[in-house]
């Protein structure tokens, strides 16, 4: 699967459509995957988000039509997908740290987000990811069972490390784990969740089949699959940067597919040891 043309179409295709309505499906759409695939491919490439790219790009189209100075401030902010003058106005001075008026008046320099290039966006990101030690290995793993807290979550540390501590508290409830003490951190597939939608999220361990679940607790089967594996032996804070390795460096390179299954974290125990190891388990086929 070329990976870099189905992306760089959906670029071409946003680029054509930046004043019209570009719904998450309509832009998946360009490129076969399913959605939840195609947005965490396009950050692994673009090193964007989709909806953080189009936003930039927007404000940059219209930056050029504020000095052609043919249209009033509202249009363009409405041409441009914004509700308002003041939102459009908010928006564009994050972005560029100037008002659209006092830009329009000054006609400051100011540093465009051009259009995302895949070939040089590669060259650009295995040079700044070459410094990660990033072991890989591809296994197949048999069917398992877990045991844990369930959430839906937001993306980002917040709502997890909450569920997270909620679960090591009560880890001790459990009465049928395996020999293995190492704690798993499940991300529930389904085929259209974006960059901003809530997730189910499991914080869990191992266990062997059993019908005592503690109170408000689940237990989940894990169905056998094959899993790129790759270790993480950075802080937490740069674990970022290993995800932009796997989907937008090793996966497209790698001649696999993504399965449609869950993405698994292992935090590995090792006996006399304080810190754990993170195994990130990615489903393929």
């Amino acid at each position: 699967m070329d990976y870099y043309d189905k992306v760089q179409k959906t670029i071409d295709f946003i680029e054509l459509h930046l004043t019209e309505d570009l719904s998450p499906n309509i832009i998946a759409e360009q490129t076969f995957f399913s959605m939840t695939h195609f947005y965490r491919i396009f950050r692994g490439l673009v090193g964007e988000s989709v909806k953080e790219y189009i936003r930039k790009r927007r404000l940059s189209q219209s930056a050029i039509e504020l000095l052609a100075g043919e249209k009033r401030i509202i249009e363009i902010a409405m041409e441009y997908g914004f509700e308002s003058q003041e939102t459009y106005s908010r928006a564009f001075t994050k972005q560029f740290g100037i008002t659209p008026g006092r830009y329009r008046r000054d006609k400051d320099v100011i540093v465009l987000y051009e259009k995302a290039n895949i070939d040089q966006y590669l060259n650009k990101k295995r040079a700044n990811l070459s410094s990660l030690s990033v072991h890989t290995k591809v296994v197949y793993k048999k069917e398992f069972q877990v045991m844990g807290l369930q959430a839906m979550v937001l993306p980002g540390p917040g709502m997890i490390t909450e569920l997270w501590t909620a679960f090591n508290e009560r880890w001790p409830e459990i009465e049928c784990l395996s020999l293995s003490e190492d704690r798993l951190g499940i991300c529930e597939y389904y085929p259209d969740i974006t960059d901003e939608n809530e997730f189910s999220y499991i914080a869990c361990t191992e266990v062997v089949p059993s019908k005592q679940i503690p109170s408000g607790m689940i237990s989940r089967r894990i169905p056998s699959s094959k899993y790129a594996v790759f270790s993480h032996q950075d802080s937490i804070q740069h674990l970022k940067d290993t995800y932009q390795f796997i989907y937008g460096v090793w996966l497209p390179e790698s001649g696999y597919e993504l399965a449609e299954l869950d993405t698994i974290e292992y935090y590995e125990f090792k006996a006399g040891h304080s810190d754990c190891e993170l195994g990130i388990y990615i489903p393929i086929k």
